[in-house]
């Protein structure tokens, strides 16, 4: 066999075995943990091992163990913190399809609103529903196909002193309410992005925004759905529109469910 070959075998093998071997020392030998703190870990690692253990519940179902394992990542076993921990992943980049299950872990040990509003209630495994009642889904829900949002509002403004400006999205009803977990698209010359409105309940449900760069142009619409696009977002500035200290715009851009 070709060293080549031998490379390539060996880097799969790894890519296959890590995973199940997390699983097997998690779920069938759990082992003592010794001259390691859980807290010298990154914050990215910790999620890594967090996201396992909300795999692992939504597995087992089994409330008590899955505290056992927060406590031995040194993580305090309520929901508070598992949301908070949530919310810092999402806020970081992070997929929601990733934390799911450790969201439902959060709700079972007492957390509600907030992050979690996003994904939904979510019934334990083998909870009857009721023949007229629909589950709501593990991950966040997605905007019906059927609907159309038209953009009615496109606002600039000065962002402050010494801060590149954000694009701030808002979502309604048809009534005007913000809505929460609907999936906002972005995109521009070199990438695309997605995310979530309701992840910063403090500013209303149907909150989103999203940090922009300076010197690039972006356009937003409401993801999975019939949708107005905002059009050349940037936080490039004209001159004298700003007072000197401000270095960029802001934009803001509201898109609201037709009747």
């Amino acid at each position: 066999m070709k060293w080549q070959t031998r490379v390539i075998v060996f880097a799969l093998a790894i890519a296959a075995g890590l995973p199940a071997g997390l699983v097997f020392a998690w779920g069938l030998a759990p082992v003592a943990y010794y001259n390691a703190s859980p807290d010298s870990l990154e914050p990215q690692q910790k999620l890594a091992y967090l996201t396992l253990v909300g795999d692992l519940y939504a597995t087992e179902d089994d409330l008590e163990r899955a505290k056992v394992r927060l406590s031995e990542l040194g993580v305090e076993p309520d929901g508070s913190t598992l949301a908070g921990s949530i919310e810092q992943y999402l806020d970081g980049g992070g997929r929601t399809a990733e934390v799911g299950s450790l969201a439902r872990l959060a709700q079972d040990l007492g957390a509600t609103g907030g992050v979690l509003s996003v994904f939904g209630a979510t019934p334990k495994a083998g909870t009857p529903v009721a023949s007229d009642a629909t589950p709501f889904p593990a991950t966040p829900s997605v905007t019906p196909l059927g609907l159309t949002f038209r953009l009615v509002e496109r606002t600039a403004t000065c962002a402050p002193a010494t801060q590149i400006g954000k694009i701030i999205v808002r979502v309604r009803d048809v009534e005007g309410i913000g809505m929460p977990g609907i999936k906002v698209a972005v995109s521009w010359t070199t990438g695309q992005d997605r995310f979530y409105t309701g992840l910063r309940p403090e500013l209303g449900p149907g909150y989103a925004d999203l940090q922009m760069t300076q010197g690039v142009e972006y356009e937003v619409s409401v993801a999975d759905a019939k949708s107005d696009v905002a059009r050349g977002l940037s936080a490039e500035l004209a001159a004298g529109v700003c007072p000197s200290t401000s270095l960029s715009l802001n934009w803001q851009v509201v898109f609201q469910q037709a009747p």
